[in-house]
């Protein structure tokens, strides 16, 4: 996970502590619900440490702003306190336990602030196209050519063809282009790829995680936003082995489970992740690993299966990565 997506879902986690919800929004817009009832929309806008004053200054007087600026990063430096207590901006220091919302500061449940275990940080432009591209060639089983990949991806040819020649393990066939070695390109892509990036929000619910998973589509569905079913739930089509234990679900945006039954959960107690990615070509991999679409591809499966809790994870994971390898899918 990248630093930055690292930062975004730990405030989400505070705001939880806090009791203000998250409505709806995406990665960069997000609709907030107060304790006291109000709404608030906020730009988010998340950084790895805290702005500069001239950055916060131009983030102040944006004539082209809609929402209010919300500032999340580890920690707030003074400046940013003051313009924070002054309603000219929103703030969330994650490491300190800070938020603020207009004007008002509203403080989590009284634990000291949250301690994340260290997660893999990878800086840069993330080769999304590059990594879509192994998974592509690592479920389709067939030569694909430049063209159909790039149709598949939505992305430029010139694109496709950048990314083919940063590919290891893949080469080129009179039909198109195919995996060389499908275990070591999946192994070299799992070490790789350090996950669809964006934010998590936690729930709890008490159906099984099947039915848990099938009733967030539903209700995501009813609330116009896109999903997909990953974890534990999509292995369990994909290659069942166990009973599923945790879900992991993606959206397009944000979407507040709390009418749908879930209740609010910790990363260590939750049943069901919500995420909203940053990486942009999940839904389309899931369909170009064929029906039925509500699923992430496998690669994506296996790489959360392998993240979940337990001491069988791997022997899960396992049933899936040899149907991967053995193109059994």
């Amino acid at each position: 996970m990248s630093e930055v997506s690292q930062v975004f879902s730990d405030a989400l986690e505070l705001l939880r502590r806090a009791g203000i919800r998250v409505l709806s929004g995406s990665l960069e817009t997000v609709e907030l619900g107060l304790p006291d009832g109000r709404e608030l929309s906020a730009a988010a806008m998340v950084h790895r440490r805290p702005p500069t004053p001239s950055a916060l200054a131009g983030l102040c007087s944006d004539p082209a702003a809609v929402s209010r600026p919300l500032v999340v990063a580890p920690r707030a430096t003074a400046h940013l306190r003051r313009l924070a207590s002054r309603g000219q901006m929103d703030v969330i220091g994650v490491d300190e336990g800070l938020i603020v919302f207009d004007g008002v500061r509203y403080r989590p449940d009284g634990d000291s602030p949250r301690q994340t275990p260290a997660a893999r940080v990878v800086r840069g432009r993330r080769p999304w196209v590059r990594w879509a591209l192994e998974r592509l060639l690592l479920v389709t089983g067939v030569p694909v050519t430049q063209r159909e990949l790039a149709s598949m991806l939505e992305v430029s040819q010139q694109a496709v063809s950048l990314a083919l020649r940063q590919c290891r393990h893949v080469h080129r066939t009179a039909d198109g282009w195919v995996a060389g070695s499908r275990a070591d390109l999946l192994s070299e892509h799992l070490a790789d790829y350090p996950g669809p990036g964006g934010a998590t929000m936690y729930w709890y619910g008490l159906d099984p995680v099947v039915a848990q998973a099938t009733a967030v589509v539903e209700f995501c569905s009813g609330q116009g936003a896109a999903v997909l079913v990953s974890g534990d739930p999509a292995a369990d089509v994909y290659a069942p082995w166990r009973l599923p234990t945790r879900a992991v679900l993606y959206t397009d945006q944000f979407v507040d489970l709390a009418p749908a039954g879930f209740a609010p959960a910790t990363a260590a107690e939750h049943t069901l992740a919500l995420r909203v990615p940053a990486d942009p070509t999940l839904w389309r991999t899931a369909a170009a690993a064929g029906e039925p679409v509500l699923l992430a591809d496998p690669v994506i499966t296996v790489h959360d299966v392998l993240r979940g809790p337990g001491a069988d994870v791997q022997e899960a994971a396992e049933h899936l990565l040899t149907a991967i390898r053995e193109g059994a899918l």
